[in-house]
């Protein structure tokens, strides 16, 4: 029996980690988000953030985030379904330290997301 209790524990915990992880950095508005991204050239996480447009809804979505120098910039997923845009001013030295979504629609006020800060 003892055997068994190790081999169950083992199994769940297999179980566990196997399973995906949902992002907890990134900020949802209805289907669509921001998220940050690590930089690819150092592997620094929150070296940029992107916007997903996951909506069929014909509206856009924005990213908005600030860096540790405080300057503000914006990523913009006009595409349509599916499309994520990247920041393409990654940085391992002026990372990202919040970030929030915004979906831009046409006859109505434009919803933001929760911001999300680097831990």
């Amino acid at each position: 029996m003892h055997r068994i209790a190790k081999v169950a524990v083992l199994v769940a915990a297999a179980v566990a980690f196997s399973a995906p992880v949902a992002n907890a950095d990134r900020s949802y508005i209805y289907n669509s988000y921001s998220d940050d991204v690590t930089d690819w050239h150092t592997g620094v996480g929150w070296g940029g953030a992107t916007a997903c447009d996951m909506d069929q809804d014909g509206n856009s979505v924005k990213a908005h985030f600030t860096r540790d120098d405080n300057s503000a910039h914006v990523e913009w997923a006009t595409g349509g379904y599916g499309t994520c845009v990247v920041a393409v001013d990654l940085s391992s030295t002026n990372r990202v330290n919040k970030h929030r979504s915004q979906q831009i629609r046409d006859w109505a006020t434009d919803p933001y997301g929760p911001w999300k800060y680097r831990p």
